[in-house]
């Protein structure tokens, strides 16, 4: 109940300035409101569609109920989407889900980045009361180190394979024929699976997704197991 509160506080708080998409939106604001059955049904799309849009991510990580999954989500908004409208929502949210586990050095770490970076965020106030009824608020000296915004390049067409050399497979060691059956179960899920030759002579596997790093992979990897009800695992092309 606690964790649906403050959602709903800190969407209610953001949505009506932002410029994001409607859509997205819309789906924030239901889970907001304690209904979550259209928006995970058009996840999938928009993880495909967008997979590096913050809102979408910002989406995502909202539908998760375990906070040590959804975390990594909002953290990379914070730094790789410093200037997302976006960003200050996914800090207020890791804020809350650290002090009120009392998670003191962390929420503070959130919290000073938060005042410093986005001092005229209409949610600073409403995480200060949350700081100083949990862990205490930090100082307005206090500092801490920021992680610099990490770059997102974007590939050329020719280079995108290389580029992206992670995937999650969802099957290995398979034939062409349970490959294939596999691949368009998952498409009719809208999860953009693929069949592709395995190592070994005449076996195929069932992947998803391209992913530049392990780490990118790994935060997909516990709602891709979710759709296919599988044990996928990442993997380096």
């Amino acid at each position: 109940m606690q964790r649906l509160t403050l959602f709903v506080i800190l969407a209610i708080a953001s949505i009506g300035a932002s410029a994001q998409s409607v859509g997205v939106k819309n789906y924030i604001q239901q889970v907001a409101a304690g209904w979550t059955t259209d928006a995970k049904k058009a996840l999938p799309d928009l993880l495909i569609d967008s997979p590096d849009d913050p809102g979408v991510m910002f989406l995502h990580a909202a539908l998760i109920d375990d906070a040590k999954k959804a975390s990594p989500m909002l953290e990379r908004i914070v730094e790789a989407y410093p200037k997302s409208e976006w960003a200050d929502d996914a800090l207020a949210r890791l804020v809350i889900m650290t002090a009120t586990k009392s998670e003191s050095d962390r929420a503070r770490k959130y919290f000073v980045t938060m005042r410093d970076q986005y001092s005229q965020s209409e949610l600073l106030p409403l995480v200060y009361d949350v700081m100083r009824s949990t862990v205490g608020a930090p100082a307005p000296s206090e500092k801490t180190t920021v992680t610099p915004a990490k770059k997102v390049e974007t590939a050329e067409p020719a280079k995108a394979s290389s580029a992206k050399p992670y995937t999650i497979v969802l099957k290995k060691g398979a034939t062409k024929k349970d490959a294939d059956a596999l691949t368009e179960a998952m498409k009719k899920k809208r999860m953009p699976a693929k069949t592709a030759a395995d190592t070994d002579a005449n076996k195929f596997i069932v992947r998803v997704g391209d992913y530049a790093t392990d780490a990118d992979a790994q935060k997909e990897l516990d709602y891709v197991r979710t759709i296919c009800k599988c044990k996928a695992t990442v993997e380096k092309r």
